[in-house]
This record gives C-alpha cells, sequence and structure tokens, in this order.
C-alpha cells in the first residue's frame, strides 16, 4: 500500500512526489529514488547516469561491480534501458521508519556521487 511508505518518509529533506521521493542535501544537490511496493518488500531504486553518460565508460558494468565492493546496503548494476542504477530492496517484515530513510538517503547519495564524478552536474 502507497501509504505505508508514505507514512515512512515523513521527515525533513525528503519530497514525495507520486512513486518517487525527492532526497534534497544539505549542499542542495538533489536526488529522485523510486519506491516500488512488492508483496513482501519495497523496492528503491535511483538513476545514477543515463546511457548517453555511460557510452564514456570503456565497461559500465565492470565500474558498476568495481564500485558495488565497496557500498553496503544497496547496489549499483545497468538496467535493460541501459541506465546505471542504484537500488536497494528491503523487507517490511519489521521495518521502521528510521531504517526505511537510511535506505532512501543510501541509494540517493550513492547515485548521486556517482553521477557527479562521472558527469560533474546535478541532473537526476
Amino acid at each position: 500500500m502507497k501509504a505505508e511508505w508514505i507514512d515512512l518518509c515523513r521527515c525533513d529533506g525528503f519530497r514525495i512526489d507520486g512513486n518517487f521521493v525527492e532526497v534534497i542535501f544539505a549542499n542542495e544537490r538533489r536526488q529522485r529514488v523510486c519506491i516500488e511496493d512488492q508483496a513482501d518488500a519495497y523496492r528503491l531504486f535511483s538513476v545514477a547516469a543515463r546511457a548517453a553518460k555511460l557510452g564514456d565508460l570503456a565497461n559500465p558494468a565492470l565500474v558498476a561491480w568495481e564500485r558495488n565492493r565497496s557500498l553496503s546496503l544497496m547496489g549499483l548494476r545497468v538496467d535493460e534501458c541501459g541506465r546505471m542504477i542504484g537500488e536497494a530492496w528491503i523487507p517490511k517484515a519489521g521495518l521502521t521508519a528510521e531504517e526505511f530513510q537510511l535506505y532512501v538517503r543510501t541509494v540517493a547519495l550513492e547515485c548521486d556521487r556517482f553521477e557527479f564524478q562521472l558527469t560533474g552536474r546535478d541532473v537526476e
């Protein structure tokens, strides 16, 4: 149910827009995280780089793999559209607002960081 995750997102620095949470960082950068309500879990994902920007990389999947070695709670991958996305799955059982917000912020932060390192801009 959509209302359940919306209730978990009520905090400073989060703005809800449909199925998205826009995370606003202290430095005014922003990143949108999509929330998909699955049966027993939430899937969170955000676009770190569009396919056109990944064309500058020799092997985007290898870049994601190398980066994932140092990440916790989420991972990066190249999706079916050729974009680099950050993704996390959170089981609903026993989920607290603090946990949910931590996952949303982590996905947003890592995608924003990758985007900035690749492009030098705040696009997503």
